[in-house]
């Protein structure tokens, strides 16, 4: 791709102890596309993941990010205060489990707007008004505004974690297992929902997933891993359709045979 891109990371390893965690791991992310990771437990894309989003420190290398003033930064250079700030306007960051991205003993509405109010919003009328608006969008009623998520579903609670995410209109979200643990109809209209957001907001995201299906039906590259490596990249239809290598073609025929 000519474009530049929003994120992009070179050589990053993490150790853990004698354990890889992962090794050498180069990538970068575009405008506008998801990019998937993939891989069975143990992998290492969940630890790319937390490295890319700088919420793990690696051993060696680099994750440089485009803010949206035009300035470059490297996330694990800049101070921890810097990279709180924008860890809560420019980036996101949605949890496989809601309970670990929700705070349950406060409204949804204050979830969101909790958001909003760190990122330097002062009005609670405006802040009240966005929640509703992104309550809506993604499909929970504005009358369960003032309901705390303690009371919602878990597909309703991870709707909600996502309107919280995306109500600063980040540049790039980090998507840890997104809809696992939902049941089949949940995470169909999950998906569903991440679609439609993504092509409506331009949305730039890194998928983790160990479900093909999801990959394929959400991210427009995909790199697969094992070991700790990325073993293989490319369009997602062409990795999935076509793959070379023989641990990703043992993944692909695992999922036709269930």
């Amino acid at each position: 791709m000519n474009e530049k891109s929003i994120l992009k990371a070179q050589n990053l390893t993490k150790n853990y102890g004698s354990q890889v965690g992962c090794l050498g791991v180069d990538l970068e992310v575009y405008p506008s596309e998801i990019l998937g990771l993939v891989g069975e437990s143990g992998s290492g894309k969940t630890t790319v993941l937390n490295l890319l989003s700088g919420r793990l420190k690696p051993d060696c290398g680099s994750v440089l990010y485009s803010m949206a003033c035009g300035d470059q930064i490297d996330i694990h250079a800049i101070s921890e205060a810097k990279r709180r700030a924008i860890s809560r306007s420019e980036l996101g960051f949605v949890h496989q489990n809601p309970v670990n991205g929700l705070n349950l003993n406060v409204s949804a509405g204050a979830n969101i707007a909790e958001r909003l109010l760190s990122g330097g919003e002062r009005s609670y009328h405006r802040a009240r008004a966005k929640a509703i608006k992104w309550l809506e969008k993604v499909e929970i009623s504005a009358s369960r505004l003032d309901e705390k998520p303690e009371n919602y579903s878990g597909g309703m609670r991870q709707r909600l974690q996502i309107a919280k995410n995306l109500v600063t209109e980040p540049k790039l979200v980090f998507l840890d297992e997104p809809t696992g643990g939902l049941d089949v109809s949940v995470q169909a209209r999950l998906l569903d929902l991440l679609r439609r957001l993504q092509a409506d907001l331009g949305l730039s995201a890194i998928l983790v997933t160990h479900d093909l299906g999801v990959a394929r039906l959400l991210s427009q590259r995909l790199m697969v891993m094992k070991d700790g490596r990325i073993i293989e990249s490319g369009l997602t239809d062409r990795v999935l359709d076509d793959p070379q290598q023989p641990y990703t073609q043992l993944l692909v025929s695992s999922t036709l045979e269930v």
